[in-house]
């Protein structure tokens, strides 16, 4: 039923109240009156948006590796000097080697605009391709010259002692860094001789690797090579993004989205950073500059041997010419299940965290004094409480948490055992009982609890 027809009208809830419940009376009604709207413009969202994703894996499903796709409007392409690319409508297609940068456009509903392009990289990979998905306010500047695809091969290390890693295929020059017994480096290029081969960092001496790979596959280059030479297209690249700008609840912040096919490990520079991925990452940048990489599945590789795990998140940027890493936290998974997914080839489930769901507060100071009686519902509590999958206690429990946090409330339900349960997220429950509340929380939509997970 819908929300207006719970309401009924004004006129005929409050000819049944005396005078001096009028004027409450009329607050209760449009507070509900508001209520309706947001939740009708919410939905409008979320169908905007399933609409605007469904349109772009249909007109998209023909793309090929070293491709880019016009998903949906609006997108801003420029391509190389004296290329001309037709790439204007939903499905149009360009080869990312003819691309200097492109830009997809910020989510509005109302205006039926939310930019999405997708796009095959061949990256460093022998088969296959790594999946690309740029959304929202997007810019992607490619900075690889190169023009065609390369080959990468696996060289492992097997003298004992180690060895040098180079500034030149020479025995003279400079040490990059020094490689171990064992290390597994990737080769993206070699001299004509096969004397030494060419990391994405350097040179090693083929005295002191070995490879089951054929070797002569790789590329052949001047001892001199730049590291442009050697990257496939939008190998390498700029990126500039919004950073937690959904202006509706039913839409995924502004980012990028990449996958590597299955078992491949896809090595890329972003922002100046090498990264090495063997999943599916969302990248977004800050006001402030910094790269924010967030790990879907898989593995990330970054800052020379360090490793990201599913559900994390970290920071980067240039502090003078160093990059410096954060340490790393919980991604949001709050605003990670809004990201258009279904656009990718491989499915996974996301990693349950807690970040986006709930936020620290301190007892004691105030903290829900200060919300308006028209705010946002902010339900917190100061004892420990189960977050369930449902509200319930029949419903498993998704995590403990102790007090002093506090969450946000999208919707309510009567539970299983007769009392109040706040919805944080879908799938994330506290029982009402446990909280202290503060905003509009007594508006919140009624839902019907969840199904029970079968055992």
């Amino acid at each position: 039923m819908p929300l207006g027809a719970e309401i009924g009208s004004q006129d005929v809830i409050c000819d049944r109240m005396n005078a001096r419940l009028v004027k409450v009376c009329s607050t209760i009604f449009l507070s509900l009156l508001v209520v309706s709207v947001v939740s009708a413009q919410t939905l409008e969202c979320a169908a905007f948006a399933r609409q605007v994703i469904e349109e772009s894996r249909q007109s998209c499903s023909e793309l090929d590796v070293n491709q880019a796709c016009y998903g949906s409007s609006n997108i801003e392409l420029q391509p190389r000097e004296n290329v001309r690319l037709d790439f204007s409508e939903t499905g149009d297609i360009a080869p990312l080697a003819s691309i200097v940068s492109l830009s997809t456009s910020h989510f509005e509903a109302e205006a039926e605009i939310w930019g999405i392009a997708l796009a095959q990289v061949r990256a460093n990979l022998l088969d296959g391709a790594v999946s690309l998905v740029a959304f929202g306010q997007t810019t992607l500047e490619n900075s690889s010259e190169a023009s065609s695809d390369f080959v990468a091969l696996n060289l492992t290390v097997r003298e004992p002692t180690g060895a040098n890693l180079r500034e030149n295929p020479d025995p003279s020059a400079a040490v990059v860094r020094q490689l171990y017994s064992g290390d597994v480096v990737q080769a993206i290029g070699r001299l004509s001789d096969n004397s030494w081969f060419r990391l994405a960092d350097g040179w090693v001496s083929a005295e002191v690797v070995r490879s089951q790979s054929d070797l002569n596959l790789l590329q052949v280059l001047e001892p001199d090579s730049q590291i442009a030479d050697v990257y496939a297209p939008m190998q390498i690249f700029r990126l500039r993004t919004g950073y937690e700008d959904s202006p509706c609840a039913g839409a995924a912040d502004s980012g990028l989205l990449l996958q590597s096919p299955t078992a491949a490990s896809a090595f890329f520079v972003v922002n100046g950073a090498p990264l090495t991925l063997n999943g599916t990452l969302l990248l977004q940048t800050t006001s402030e500059g910094r790269t924010v990489l967030s790990l879907l599945e898989g593995t990330l590789s970054y800052s020379d041997g360090f490793t990201l795990r599913p559900g994390r998140q970290i920071q980067y940027g240039y502090q003078g010419d160093v990059i410096e890493y954060s340490s790393d936290m919980d991604y949001n998974y709050a605003r990670a299940r809004l990201l258009p997914l279904v656009l990718l080839p491989r499915e996974f489930e996301l990693p349950f965290t807690l970040g986006g769901v709930i936020f620290p507060f301190t007892p004691g100071t105030g903290f829900l004094q200060g919300i308006p009686a028209d705010g946002q519902c902010t339900a917190a509590w100061t004892v420990d409480v189960n977050l369930r999958l449902g509200p319930g206690t029949n419903y498993p429990i998704r995590r403990g948490v102790s007090g002093g946090y506090y969450g946000l409330p999208d919707a309510r339900a009567v539970g299983s055992d007769g009392a109040i349960w706040w919805r944080l997220v879908e799938g994330v429950w506290v029982a009402a009982d446990n909280t202290v509340t503060g905003g509009s929380c007594g508006t919140l939509p009624l839902v019907d609890p969840p199904p029970l997970p079968s055992s």
